[in-house]
């Protein structure tokens, strides 16, 4: 029965092979001399690694998952420790709370047992971080916190220590403050061995351990909700899903993790990704995930439209330039992160994107976030170009002063004005703010603004501010993106032509990558540009 045995068990890890490679999305692993499949005796996974180059400490298998009883993660962590009696401990651990160890499922308490009094004076610890408390500092190098806390009186009236001695305790550990009086149940500074497995690590200590230690780390990621976001390097490119799987372990919120596999580009600002961990298509699907900002919550589909979380607090610093006379035209809205919380400080928003996805979460977002808005939603929502955006809201205010009305079926809340001799019509209100936050190619759009309006309906005094958002590869980014911007109105090369000193500001948002820099680009529309050629009559 050797042979039939055999061929069952061939049989069985080849079923095994073929439903890991369709669940991880690989291509088919040939099976040869250089290649050995081990088969997990506790979950079934598949670990393949070069046979000529066994699994050491020293260098990690390309696997395609994480063994957390792999004893490799094991060690052993020397930390700094507030020895101290237990009825004491609720009153020390205020004061050390901010310098207490940090580590995932480790307690930041260990309960050591009874000292020399018995069993009122049971014995505590309180482990301390191991890079603000670092063993070997001396005592005056610690935090005050701490060194307050070696001073502590006790419950008993007893003193703490603050001097330093290699005692050691009857538990074990070894004193590092020389306590005035060396009883067990005074408060002093000792070092502990703390034992770590993998649940302990961080991810960048489990990758560490993980990946070929001629591999770097990768470190850098940011996050959209339940979504993790790397951008692997090419060596990273046969441990992604060992990269993924680690991640998804130590961040509880995370349920997804992609990496970027194309560059950002198309009409939409969106790019390849592939999921590497978790949840949903490996090259395609709907990664649908729910973020907070800025007060808001907004709902939308990361692999199908824009979103950068990085840019949260620059969002919000625009939004609280606004007034509450401001009426907001976002031209390049999104699922609304700009638009929606504008409508907290204004008098009216009005939101477009080209993206229908990202339309359709928008609107979703506004209706879902009216309470947080204190009611208010969004004057109008449109799916177009900026182009057409920006004619049918000048269009809307020519109605009133005898050019052609725009009828929007799309415009909520549109005002009704009366021109002398005349009836009223439905109109839309004069924007005084439009907002561009297209930063790769967001200053060419600026051609929709050029002679669409007139000046019986928008006189100098009244043409919006325009905050457009920009990258820049220059040595002088600010005199760069004025520049550019000038001559995409029809002004010429001639920054200056958008306005004085006063009324043009021009601010870096962030660096970006070596030598490229974002920057918002803020001025009042020049007539010049507004009216065109025609002189505005």
């Amino acid at each position: 029965h050797a042979p039939s045995a055999m061929s069952a068990a061939v049989a069985v890890r080849a079923v095994v092979a073929r439903a890991r490679r369709a669940s991880v999305g690989l291509p088919r692993l040939r099976r040869g001399r250089s290649v050995s499949w081990c088969l997990s005796h506790t979950t079934p996974r598949v670990v393949w690694c070069p046979s000529a180059a066994p699994i050491s400490a020293s260098a990690a298998p390309n696997a395609l998952s994480i063994d957390p009883l792999d004893e490799r993660f094991n060690t052993t962590l020397l930390v700094l420790a507030v020895r101290a009696p237990r009825r004491d401990i609720g009153s020390l651990m205020p004061l050390l709370k901010k310098y207490t160890l940090g580590r995932p499922r480790t307690h930041k308490v260990v309960h050591l047992g009874d000292g020399d009094g018995g069993d009122g004076d049971a014995i505590c610890l309180i482990l301390l971080d191991e890079k603000t408390c670092a063993p070997g500092s001396p005592v005056e190098a610690l935090p005050e916190s701490v060194q307050q806390v070696l001073s502590f009186r006790g419950s008993d009236g007893s003193d703490g220590g603050d001097g330093r001695t290699d005692g050691g305790n009857d538990d074990g550990t070894k004193n590092t403050g020389s306590p005035k009086n060396n009883s067990n149940t005074k408060v002093t500074l000792t070092t502990h061995a703390l034992s770590l497995t993998y649940a302990n690590l961080s991810a960048e200590e489990a990758l560490a351990v993980a990946l070929p230690s001629f591999v770097t780390v990768p470190t850098g990621f940011e996050t959209a909700g339940t979504i993790a976001h790397l951008n692997l390097r090419p060596e990273h490119t046969q441990h992604k899903h060992v990269i993924g799987q680690v991640l998804l372990d130590k961040l509880p919120s995370i349920k997804t993790v992609v990496t970027k596999v194309g560059e950002t580009g198309g009409p939409f600002r969106t790019f390849a990704m592939e999921v590497i961990a978790g949840e949903g298509g490996a090259l395609h699907g709907a990664l649908v995930t729910r973020v907070a900002e800025n007060g808001l919550t907004f709902v939308l589909d990361f692999r199908n439209m824009y979103w950068n979380s990085r840019l949260g607090t620059e969002r919000a610093r625009l939004i609280n330039s606004f007034s509450e006379h401001d009426i907001v035209l976002d031209l390049c809205a999104g699922v609304g992160p700009i638009a929606l919380p504008a409508l907290q400080n204004t008098k009216a928003v009005y939101a477009n994107d080209l993206n229908p996805d990202a339309v359709f979460y928008l609107k979703m977002n506004d209706k879902q976030n009216k309470k947080a808005n204190g009611g208010k939603r969004l004057a109008g929502v449109f799916n177009e170009n900026a182009t057409d955006c920006v004619s049918r809201m000048v269009r809307g205010v020519d109605g009133a002063f005898g050019g052609d009305a725009q009828e929007d079926s799309d415009a909520k809340g549109m005002s009704k004005q009366s021109k002398k001799g005349g009836g009223a019509q439905n109109t839309l209100p004069r924007f005084t703010q439009a907002v561009m936050n297209l930063p790769e190619g967001g200053v060419d759009l600026l051609t929709c603004f050029v002679g669409v309006f007139r000046k019986a309906a928008w006189p100098p005094e009244t043409l919006p501010r325009i905050n457009v958002y920009a990258f820049s590869k220059s040595n002088d980014p600010e005199l760069d993106v004025a520049t550019r911007a000038a001559a995409a109105l029809g002004l010429g090369a001639n920054p200056g032509a958008l306005g004085d000193t006063k009324s043009v500001t021009t601010r870096r948002v962030r660096h970006v990558a070596p030598g490229k820099y974002m920057l918002l680009l803020s001025f009042t529309l020049p007539g010049k540009a507004a009216y065109g050629e025609k002189g505005g009559v």
